[in-house]
């Protein structure tokens, strides 16, 4: 079931299995000026979830935030062939049986830049993550900057056993692999200082409890992190972290 935030921004939940871990996964569906749709973190496509999308317009672009972010891609452009498909970088080389519209960064696409603000994380080795801001709701979209992981959220023991031992079961913070892979630290502080100017008042997650309360200074706790991961990682900790980038 699609759930209405309001202001034109929804969201659908489903559960995923992540490297053997199960949690539940969120995409966010924007109505856009043109009377058409933005499906942010597609989950994979079913026949009740296509008839809802459906009843509120038709689907013009879908995008991934982040090259991880991708399970329902194919199910969306099998179903919306006439629609855009947006990667994050790094995701056209990942998912090369896909066909493209373009790569996202900075700069919002014409049809949703009345609605959306956009940006790009930097610093990452692996990923860039496109966060986005849905203006009227004041809402923050994120995909694994930032996960908030509780009791209704992990879906197997593995998962909440991972969310314990990094610190992400009922406190927000980056995901796994989004900490791991960050290298430079100046890179993230300035993409997350830029993104916390903007004006929202709650942020909506792919992973986690959607968060209502001191979102600014849960998004500077997250920039300070990642920081701190960083500037005290031990140089034998960085090279295996590196060399795990590769492999993925």
């Amino acid at each position: 079931m699609l759930v209405s935030m309001g202001d034109g921004l929804h969201y659908g939940e489903a559960d995923v299995t992540f490297y053997g871990c199960g949690i539940q996964t969120r995409m966010s569906v924007v109505e856009l000026p043109n009377g058409g749709l933005l499906v942010i973190s597609p989950l994979i496509l079913t026949d009740d979830l296509r008839h809802e999308l459906d009843a509120l317009g038709p689907v013009r672009h879908v995008a991934a935030p982040n090259k991880i972010h991708n399970q329902g891609l194919a199910s969306f452009a099998e179903a919306y062939p006439e629609s855009q498909i947006w990667a994050a970088p790094g995701l056209p080389e990942r998912c090369p049986e896909l066909t493209f519209a373009g790569v996202l960064d900075d700069d919002p696409h014409p049809d949703w830049a009345p609605v959306l603000k956009q940006a790009l994380t930097r610093g990452n080795i692996f990923f860039s993550e496109a966060v986005f801001l849905h203006i009227a709701s004041r809402t923050l979209i994120v995909a694994d900057l930032v996960e908030n992981l509780a009791d209704e959220t992990v879906k197997s023991g593995a998962a909440r056993q991972l969310a314990k031992t990094f610190h992400i079961f009922g406190h927000p913070l980056p995901s796994p692999e989004f900490r791991m892979y960050t290298t430079d630290a100046e890179a993230a502080k300035r993409s997350l200082d830029h993104i916390n100017t903007w004006e929202f008042d709650r942020i909506l997650m792919a992973h986690g409890d959607i968060i209502t309360e001191n979102v600014h200074s849960v998004l500077s706790e997250v920039r300070d992190f990642l920081v701190s991961e960083v500037t005290t990682r031990s140089a034998h900790r960085a090279a295996l972290y590196r060399f795990f980038a590769t492999r993925q």
